[in-house]
């Protein structure tokens, strides 16, 4: 989700802020939805010819930068506009500035105290009363009364994109009715699915799955928000960085919308032990292996262990999903020993619910994670009448003609769904994960070969990006971190080869990341290397040749000093 094409009410007080400052660097720095996209494309628009927007990729490097810079109208031009951009980019940038040139870039991070400029932090960025009463208007056609404004300001912080999700939703019904407590107007901005949805991807979806949990692992006083006292170590920094918090009177705070939601996700996690149960027969030691495994709340899980040896659960349910490449989903045993079936699914939703699940930390979800990643765009009505019954096609495509005490395959506890633990499970992403943290921890111990082991299967595993052929928002973030990590795996794969002396091994290795990834030149300079090592004169300087052609065609730049001069080294 992208913030709307609607100019919010503020951009024009903004713009007006960002004329007036002669500080060369300017960061736009705001949480997500609080309008800078929208900012930036106003000053573009109010300077006209004065103004020149960057490209996503051209502070990447100094190449691309003095491309970009290098045109007659970006000389000339006031104020050079990048949508994102880092911090430490823009400082290298500021050389390419010519006297009163300014840049202004947008980023979710605070920049560094040393930055030489100034920063638009994030309170700046949010709506006044008179504003929220004005996007009130726009959205709706009415006028609404200054004290109802404030009630939504002091609600919603004047949080632009949330204010707007919900105005466009609900028209304002239920928003302002006279004498309506602070507290339910609270509520009914998070009835709306789609504030929810902002919420749940935009704003906590970019964080790390560390900082979600320092955010959901207490419920902060205002005075700790900032401080930091008696939160976990790094919490701090996060909130430092991020700028989530709202200046007032009596100091820091986090925004209403953010702890109203976070509480709302604390009171709907599972407890920490749930109740006491009977004893069960005693399992097989595979099957009980398996079992403790599924029910660990941390993202390893199940492993291929099914079927070693002829041992199955007691259930006599083993499932094999990968979700990797093609997706597909397999019974490989039932319970009285039918040959393996391929899942027929004909409801495309169900079989993304048993991905979610299969895909997450434990292997459950919360009905809201659920409806929020499968039906981002519906209403409640909608979401209701199409549930039930979705998860009721899933268990039944998972339970086939079984009949009798087949245990279900799906578990319902204190409003979270899982995979029954009393199943064996055979999920490729989880022995993706698990396989290249094992590598890391043997290569950490300098155990050269176990690593290679465990990293060569974990090479194995990926046959594709997560969910080939599916193309949802939460698929796309879960399809981006694998495919990072298989980058990364390779690319640390052939490093180590190199250090075993193994060069085939690593030239497979570090081949196989220029098919996904082209332009990585340091890539590009290892596979140099290892001609260089095998006397391939001939080989090194295609290899040189083609990465110059690509950067030439994709970028239109010529690859670094760095990389000229290892070649030339390498060639005598």
């Amino acid at each position: 989700m992208s913030e709307p094409d609607l100019a919010p009410p503020h951009v024009d007080r903004l713009v007006r802020r960002l004329r007036a400052l002669e500080e060369p660097l300017i960061q736009v720095w705001g949480w997500p939805g609080t309008g800078r996209a929208a900012l930036l494309e106003a000053l573009l628009a109010a300077e006209g010819e004065r103004a020149v927007g960057l490209a996503a990729g051209d502070l990447r490097d100094e190449r691309s930068l003095a491309k970009a810079l290098g045109g007659t109208r970006a000389r000339r031009a006031r104020f050079l506009v990048a949508a994102t951009g880092s911090a430490e980019q823009a400082i290298s940038a500021a050389q390419w500035l010519t006297p009163g040139q300014h840049l202004v870039f947008a980023a979710e991070r605070r920049a560094p105290p040393e930055l030489p400029g100034v920063v638009i932090p994030p309170q700046e960025l949010l709506l006044d009363t008179s504003e929220v009463g004005t996007l009130w208007y726009l959205l709706t056609g009415h006028r609404l009364e200054p004290p109802a404004a404030e009630v939504l300001r002091a609600v919603s912080d004047g949080w632009y994109l949330p204010l707007r999700l919900a105005l466009e939703a609900t028209g304002g019904a239920g928003l302002t009715a006279p004498g309506t407590p602070t507290e339910m107007v609270e509520a009914a901005l998070l009835e709306v699915p789609a504030v929810r949805s902002f919420l749940r991807h935009q704003l906590l979806g970019v964080l790390s799955e560390e900082e979600r949990e320092m955010l959901l692992a207490a419920e902060p006083a205002s005075h700790a928000w900032t401080s930091g006292e008696g939160l976990p170590a790094g919490w701090r920094g996060m909130i430092e960085s991020r700028g989530l918090w709202v200046e007032t009177t009596d100091g820091e705070r986090p925004p209403r919308l953010l702890a109203a939601y976070l509480a709302r996700q604390r009171r709907r996690r599972p407890p920490e032990r749930p109740p006491r149960q009977p004893p069960p027969p005693p399992l097989p030691a595979l099957a009980t292996a398996a079992v403790e495994r599924a029910q660990s709340p941390g993202p390893a899980g199940i492993s291929e262990i099914a079927g070693k040896a002829g041992e199955v659960p007691p259930s006599g349910l083993v499932y094999r999903l990968g979700l990797l490449g093609d997706p597909f989903v397999r019974q490989l045993h039932g319970p009285t020993g039918e040959p393996p079936r391929e899942l027929d699914w004909r409801l495309r939703r169900s079989f993304q619910v048993l991905a979610f699940l299969a895909s997450s930390p434990g292997l459950q979800a919360g009905r809201e994670e659920l409806t929020e990643a499968l039906w981002p765009r519906e209403g409640e009505e909608t979401i209701d009448r199409n549930f039930h019954p979705t998860l009721s096609h899933l268990r039944r495509a998972l339970k086939g003609e079984q009949q009798g005490g087949v245990p279900p395959p799906l578990l319902f506890r204190a409003g979270v769904y899982r995979l029954n633990p009393a199943i064996l499970w055979e999920i490729d992403v989880l022995d993706f994960r698990r396989r290249i943290d094992e590598g890391r921890a043997a290569a950490e111990k300098n155990d050269l070969e176990g690593a290679v082991a465990a990293w060569q299967l974990a090479w194995k595993l990926y046959r594709g990006p997560f969910l080939q052929g599916h193309y949802e928002a939460w698929v796309s973030t879960r399809r981006e971190d694998f495919h990072r990590r298989y980058l990364e795996l390779l690319r640390d794969l052939g490093d180590l080869e190199v250090r075993r002396g193994h060069l085939a091994e690593a030239m497979d290795a570090y081949r196989s990341v220029l098919v996904e990834d082209p332009l990585q030149e340091r890539i590009h300079i290892a596979v140099m290397r290892l001609y260089a090592a095998q006397g391939r004169r001939d080989l090194l300087r295609k290899q040189y040749d083609r990465l110059c052609t690509l950067l030439l065609e994709e970028l239109g730049v010529e690859p670094l000093p760095e990389t000229t001069q290892e070649y030339h080294r390498l060639m005598t």
